[in-house]
């Protein structure tokens, strides 16, 4: 397109500029201009073309980023399938948490207040 442009420029100088002087000096300035808009072209396509490759390597390292962050959720949840979790609610400072079913404990330390809980697992038969 650019080029077509130029060509029909060059052309109307021809058909306008009865003097050659003028006309090589009015083709030389319209060519040298042309060059130059080029060479700008150029250098901002270098630049795009760089900050493009530096969003891509910040876009793979976030990807890698929540990859590993999926795998540790994942992995997470895995154990706690794994892992018979029972939810404990602190009478003292009403913090929630969990803890791991085990009928032979009696009391544990409320990792928030550190206020003994006696644990009561009830008859779990009967649920069943």
């Amino acid at each position: 397109m650019l080029n077509k442009k130029f060509k029909e420029v060059m052309k109307n100088l021809e058909g306008n500029l009865e003097n050659k002087k003028d006309l090589n000096y009015a083709k030389s300035q319209i060519t040298e201009l042309t060059m130059e808009y080029l060479n700008e072209l150029e250098k901002l396509e270098t630049v795009y073309k760089q900050k493009i490759m530096l969003f891509e390597n910040r876009l793979n390292d976030l990807e890698t980023e929540v990859q590993k962050l999926d795998n540790e959720i994942f992995q997470d949840s895995e154990i706690e399938q794994d892992a018979d979790l029972e939810p404990i609610q602190c009478p003292y400072c009403n913090t929630h948490f969990f803890i791991e079913f085990d009928s032979s404990k009696k009391e544990m330390k409320c990792p928030d207040c550190k206020n003994i809980i006696e644990l009561d697992w009830g008859n779990f038969e009967d649920d069943m």
